[in-house]
């Protein structure tokens, strides 16, 4: 049994999400049964703090961190240590009694020697023992042939933050940084990696479905070699044909997101979490695999046409302004003389909308002092405002009109399809016009 007393500082911060307690209600003194990892958390911390409302609710406070919950005050109290998921989910974790070592995982260039050399004098790459390198791959054996296995139970290492942060033996790296991002990797960044990134998993290769468990090329090139296994378990080296920055990039970032929660709360092997698994297995896995995989492959097939439509629009489009620029290039004399009599017409219906809205100043000054009535006011405004409007759209009608009738090619053409706009045509005579007088200087 622990004793804890309540000091409220401000119920200001309680109103908003929780239970309100009146300044005046009385304190209590309670006591709380702490279980033993929740003990190690609070040593060096602020109090816990624990009140109770008159409907009977608690509310409990520990290093700025909220939560409230209903129930026996002899409850034992819940965790309040968690993880936020790509999709927004919280995980309730497990404090280790003994931080692991931090993870420096910052980009940075590679300075073993193993990803970037500079000079001529190599660093010397300390050699791995025959025992331990035997170890380590049959540690990448142990995973990789539990691959679809993992992916298959997706929803249940999601669920459980051990089974998240239960850490895989494969250490990718990228040419000049080296394991940057890579380092210490764990389950849940697989699963929700594969889940995430549509290049992690390749269909209709080699008439089979692969999982990339293993990152490897170059960040500039974007040529790599990746590793890739079947549900048989059968890996392979390949060349993924995806822009590569789009594979390493979400690893890099998922990985990177759960650095504290690696060093700082406990952790399965992956042998404890195929054990409990497997022990939880229905065995309609297969059917559940097929039907994923089969939305996956349908979510990459409209991926595809959506970008073949985007490309395809793309293209359309800088045919359209390459034959745009090429026909207005030989109407180029024409187009000049055209905008220096359109620049001359804006400039004198400029000169008569000036004098208008001096008018309309006039008018709404002499209101404004009482020299004449609303009636008068409203006589005289109302035509001036009608003849303003008249000339802004004359001007542009007049305009578009003259354009249409020089290029009658790319204006008068069947249908409600536009080839081109009066905006595109003055930008180019502008640029035209520019770049002459530019030379001419």
């Amino acid at each position: 049994m622990q004793k804890k007393l309540l000091r409220v500082a401000d119920n200001r911060y309680f109103k908003k999400n929780f239970v309100y307690l009146p300044p005046d209600e009385k304190e209590e003194r309670i006591y709380v049964k702490l279980p033993t990892s929740l003990k190690n958390a609070l040593n060096n911390n602020p109090p816990y703090a624990v009140f109770f409302s008159d409907k009977g609710h608690r509310v409990s406070h520990l290093r700025h961190r909220t939560f409230r919950c209903t129930g026996n005050r002899n409850r034992m109290m819940k965790q309040i240590h968690q993880i936020t998921l790509l999709s927004g989910r919280e995980l309730l974790c497990y404090p280790k009694v003994e931080l692991s070592q931090p993870i420096d995982n910052r980009m940075k260039l590679d300075t073993t020697g193993q990803y970037l050399s500079v000079g001529r004098r190599k660093p010397v790459v300390k050699p791995i023992p025959p025992e331990v390198e035997e170890q380590r791959k049959q540690a990448v054996k142990f995973f990789t042939d539990r691959a679809f296995f993992f992916l298959d139970h997706r929803e249940k290492i999601l669920n459980d933050s051990r089974m998240f942060l239960a850490p895989v033996p494969v250490q990718s790296g990228l040419a000049y940084i080296g394991t940057s991002g890579f380092r210490r990797p764990t389950l849940g960044v697989y699963v929700e990696w594969w889940m995430t990134c549509i290049p992690a998993i390749i269909s209709r290769l080699h008439n089979d479905t692969w999982l990339v468990y293993y990152i490897a090329g170059s960040p500039l090139s974007g040529m790599n070699c990746c590793g890739i296994v079947n549900a048989n378990g059968e890996c392979r080296s390949e060349n993924l044909p995806n822009p590569f920055r789009a594979i390493w990039g979400p690893f890099t970032n998922i990985n990177t997101r759960y650095d504290e929660a690696k060093v700082r709360y406990e952790a399965y092997s992956l042998e404890e979490v195929v054990k409990l698994l497997e022990a939880n297995d229905k065995g309609d896995s297969l059917t559940e695999r097929k039907l994923y995989l089969l939305q996956r492959e349908n979510q990459v097939l409209r991926q595809e046409i959506l970008d073949t439509r985007e490309a395809g629009a793309k293209a359309m489009e800088k045919m359209r302004v390459t034959l745009l620029n090429a026909y207005l290039e030989c109407k180029r004399d024409a187009l000049t003389n055209w905008y220096a009599d359109y620049c001359r017409k804006q400039e004198e219906g400029k000169e008569v909308l000036e004098s208008l809205n001096l008018q309309k100043q006039q008018l709404k000054q002499q209101f404004r002092h009482g020299e004449i009535t609303r009636m008068f006011y409203q006589h005289k405004l109302t035509p001036l405002k009608k003849r303003i409007f008249n000339l802004q759209q004359e001007l542009e009608c007049m305009a578009k009109k003259e354009l249409s009738e020089l290029l009658p090619e790319l204006f008068n053409r069947p249908g409600d399809t536009v080839f081109v706009t009066f905006n595109e045509v003055v930008e180019f005579v502008k640029k035209r016009t520019a770049a002459e007088q530019s030379h001419q200087k």
